[in-house]
């Protein structure tokens, strides 16, 4: 799954779980300054799990402050799936 296939999901997720308009995600993107409220982040994140069939660990998500970095952890947990 590229970049863009992420951003696209999360923009989707994000659309479908928020009846508010939010800016377009890029991957430089700040999730608290695109007006994503906490409760939204954690909605996003369980939905993005639930799509991809994957569990991004807490530990890892509490570092994430951006879409890369949203995106980059969705990435290595869908990596080390297919290594299993």
């Amino acid at each position: 799954m590229t970049q863009d296939d992420l951003l696209a999901l999360l923009g989707r997720g994000l659309r479908q779980l928020t009846s508010a308009s939010h800016p377009e995600l890029t991957p430089d993107s700040d999730l608290y300054s695109s007006g994503i409220d906490s409760v939204q982040l954690l909605e996003l994140v369980t939905w993005t799990e639930k799509e991809l069939d994957i569990r991004l660990p807490d530990e890892k998500l509490y570092a994430v402050t951006d879409v890369r970095g949203l995106c980059d952890l969705i990435t290595a947990e869908l990596a080390d799936r297919v290594a299993s």
